[in-house]
């Protein structure tokens, strides 16, 4: 059981699984030229929502992304920062965190190649987020906090499971090594026998047969009967 416990804190720090989920769907973009950025939640599929915007300009999705450590049960969690992907329509083969510290290099940059302007989007974003009393999400995504949780039961779980997997593989081990054993040591007898009712030693092939009983080999001088 130690080495069952010893091999699940192993595997909750070396092996991990990361999934993402959805949270919202948002979208930025202008009323007109000149006018100010403004983002709208999206509350239905967004393939069937139109723009409602006069210079529609990315789409914006929030997500949470869940790391879980450990195999085959869950030991640690880990949640990340919240992410704001933004998917500008002038290039949508470019993706923006607008949370992460990267976000305005990445948006100068959008700006140079493009055109298109999202310099202040994180801020629409927050207060869009903010109107619509998402205040756990703005919380989450101004403070950038990585946030953990253990599960001591998920842990134990691991090491019964650890446990029971390598008695089973041990008793295989076992089991392979006699039947093993057991074949090898009939050949040996086989062997043996067939050598001494030819006359000859075991063991070095000396010829015995003027011998009838012979305890050991005149040749080698090793041990043949009792």
């Amino acid at each position: 059981m130690p080495i069952g416990l010893l091999l699940s804190l192993f595997l909750d720090a070396n092996i991990s699984r990361t999934s993402s989920e959805k949270l919202a769907d948002l979208r930025l973009g202008r009323d007109g030229r000149g006018a100010p950025l403004t983002a709208r939640i999206l509350r239905e599929d967004p393939n069937r929502t139109p723009w409602n915007f006069g210079s529609p300009l990315a789409t914006v999705q929030l997500r949470q992304r869940t790391i879980e450590h450990g195999w085959p049960f869950s030991g640690w969690t880990t949640l990340p920062p919240l992410e704001l992907l933004a998917v500008p329509l002038a290039d949508p083969s470019v993706q923006i965190d607008l949370a992460a510290p990267s976000a305005v290099a990445q948006l100068k940059m959008l700006q140079s190649d493009t055109g298109v302007d999202l310099t202040d989007a994180l801020d629409v974003l927050l207060q869009t987020l903010d109107a619509d009393r998402q205040q756990a999400w703005v919380e989450n995504l101004t403070r950038q906090e990585t946030r953990s949780s253990r599960a001591w039961s998920a842990t134990l779980a691991t090491a019964v499971a650890t446990w029971f997997l390598l008695f089973l593989v041990s008793i295989l081990m076992i089991r392979t090594t006699q039947i093993l054993y057991f074949f090898v040591s009939r050949w040996q007898r086989r062997r043996v026998i067939g050598k001494l009712k030819a006359g000859h030693c075991p063991f070095c092939n000396y010829d015995l047969s003027g011998v009838r009983y012979p305890k050991k080999c005149s040749e080698c001088g090793r041990k043949i009967w009792g």
